[in-house]
């Protein structure tokens, strides 16, 4: 009797166990479903399309004059005369710095007796030459030294000639890096002078912008200083070759009047009567990171799975980006919720889209 009370007293335990067991199974797969449901993530997707983008592009620049070179002197010695003054301005040739001169004039006075006795020399023996009554050896040794006379005035009087710096360019003096009693070398600064007669715009334009550009392409220039002022300009250069960063150097040329306008500003260019881009598109918010290194999810409809997937990218314009590689006509890509999704993640797809 007492032995049947614990067999009856096991197996009770045993059904408690078991009803224990299968709650906690039937709770785990609730969990499971309840967790399924909150993965799916509602996005809006929008089809890869053939389709013309807008011929615009807007880029910003900086305000160049036309020249603008540091004056160095070429000789070395000691100033004596400065007309460098800030804001001045000078015409090509204008005298700006004196340099202590005497020594050279002297060489130059000297070179100068030098080729006036070696030129009387030379014509005198040139008339005896013509009589035979001098031999040709002695009137090669005249000759030599009236072209050795003739190349040490042109070096003695280019040495005093570089004592005198003078304004390479028309322009206006903007800095002023000597004075009078400073002693200079061949290559020291004395002053900078800029030619603003003309302004220009330089800015770097990306390689899958560059083709859309053509020199003498008309464009509108803003600056913010300047609300409701817009200024006309044409593309004048650009560079054959990109630089390290692949963006390639266009120079644009500001037509006049120039109003406030200066050089080092910065200004909003916007380019116009660019050739229209077709070709097959997508939104720029469906890229996720960089063109350079884009990414986008596309989505099954069927299975109403997000695939990760990488592509390659041309022209960007107004919003929208063209595929050149990486997806197929019709397959769509999630534009909205894809910076929480994942590689194979359910979705929840939004019927209503977004429209162009």
């Amino acid at each position: 009797m007492k032995r049947l009370k614990w067999i009856i007293v096991a197996i009770a335990s045993i059904g408690v166990v078991i009803a224990v067991l299968a709650h906690n199974k039937r709770t785990i797969e609730q969990q499971r479903s309840e967790n399924v449901l909150q993965t799916i993530i509602p996005v809006t997707v929008q089809p890869v399309r053939w389709d013309t983008i807008s011929s615009e592009l807007e880029l910003v620049g900086t305000i160049v004059p036309n020249n603008a070179v540091q004056v160095a002197s070429e000789a070395n010695g000691r100033i004596t005369a400065c007309n460098v003054e800030l804001g001045r301005t000078v015409r090509q040739g204008d005298v700006l710095c004196i340099l202590d001169d005497e020594l050279r004039r002297a060489q130059l006075l000297t070179a100068q007796a030098n080729y006036a006795k070696a030129k009387s020399d030379s014509s005198r023996y040139w008339f005896l030459k013509q009589k035979e009554s001098v031999p040709d050896a002695q009137w090669e040794q005249v000759l030599l030294q009236y072209r050795l006379a003739e190349a040490q005035l042109i070096q003695a009087r280019r040495a005093y000639e570089d004592t005198r710096i003078k304004a390479p360019i028309n322009g206006v003096i903007t800095a002023k890096r000597v004075d009078v009693g400073a002693v200079v070398n061949p290559g020291t600064v004395i002053c900078d002078v800029v030619d603003a007669s003309k302004l220009k715009v330089m800015l770097d334009v990306a390689e899958r912008d560059i083709f859309s550009l053509a020199i003498g392409g008309p464009v509108e220039i803003r600056n913010d200083l300047l609300p409701g002022k817009v200024f006309q300009g044409r593309i004048t250069a650009i560079a054959p070759k990109a630089s390290e960063t692949h963006t390639f150097p266009v120079e644009i040329t500001i037509a006049p009047p120039y109003g406030e306008l200066k050089a080092g500003m910065f200004v909003s260019v916007r380019f116009l009567r660019l050739t229209p881009v077709i070709g097959w598109i997508i939104p720029r918010d469906a890229i996720i990171g960089s063109l350079q290194n884009a990414r986008v999810f596309v989505v099954d409809t069927t299975k109403k799975i997000a695939t990760e997937r990488a592509i390659r990218c041309g022209i960007e314009r107004n919003g929208y980006v063209v595929v050149l590689d990486g997806l197929s006509p019709g397959e769509h890509v999630v534009v909205t919720g894809n910076n929480v999704l994942t590689d194979g993640s359910p979705v929840l797809i939004n019927t209503a889209g977004i429209q162009r």
